[in-house]
């Protein structure tokens, strides 16, 4: 293993990290509901973190896992302990094949919330995300439609003219369970991880 490839490994997961933690600045109001109609509550997960997350059997192809483990609160941003963040995991991937030194990368962050903030958590990560070109005029964030994974979901492509790379994020909820994917690549490497979203929706339960 090249002191490259053990370079890009930790710039990428460095700047995974500090993408995949959501949260926001403040939660919607809420609208009045009438007593007769009570609004709905996320389901509870019965499963832990670690037992939600992707192995390499549920990968659709061959991968190399580079990383995996608990998230713990010193990980987390103030904004989500203060939401009820309660714990987590993340695993980290590469797709083999081609030059290991440029990926692709594959990411999966889980994070177990209180059910009342749950639905806060996919926003706040796409609008994150939309206001990157605020901050550097080469990168363009555009959202993609997809099918709905979980409860609920959202993903976006963002796109660096600077040197014609491009990342796709797909974060989603189901229960009481945010997940967010992210990888670099290309189209096709984008509905590997939308297979991927899908594939971790089911293991929550």
């Amino acid at each position: 293993m090249t002191n490259d490839y053990l370079k890009t490994v930790i710039l990428f997961l460095a700047v995974f990290f500090l993408l995949a933690v959501a949260g926001c600045t403040s939660p919607a109001p809420s609208s009045p509901v009438p007593a007769s109609s009570p609004v709905p509550t996320p389901g509870l997960s019965t499963v832990s973190p670690a037992e939600m997350a992707l192995q390499p059997a549920d990968l659709p192809g061959n991968f190399t896992l580079l990383a995996k483990g608990e998230r713990n609160i010193s990980d987390m941003r103030s904004w989500a302990v203060e939401h009820g963040w309660k714990r987590g995991y993340f695993t980290g991937y590469m797709k083999t094949g081609g030059n290991v030194s440029e990926g692709p990368f594959f990411e999966q962050v889980i994070s177990v919330y209180s059910t009342e903030n749950i639905t806060l958590i996919v926003e706040d990560t796409i609008n994150t995300w939309k206001s990157m070109p605020a901050e550097d005029s080469n990168v363009t964030v555009e959202e993609i439609s997809l099918p709905t994974i979980g409860d609920y979901s959202r993903s976006t492509k963002a796109s660096d003219r600077s040197d014609n790379t491009r990342m796709y994020v797909i974060a989603f909820v189901k229960d009481d369970v945010y997940e967010q994917f992210q990888t670099d690549g290309n189209e096709t490497d984008f509905e590997i991880l939308r297979q991927m979203a899908v594939t971790a929706a089911a293991k929550i339960r």
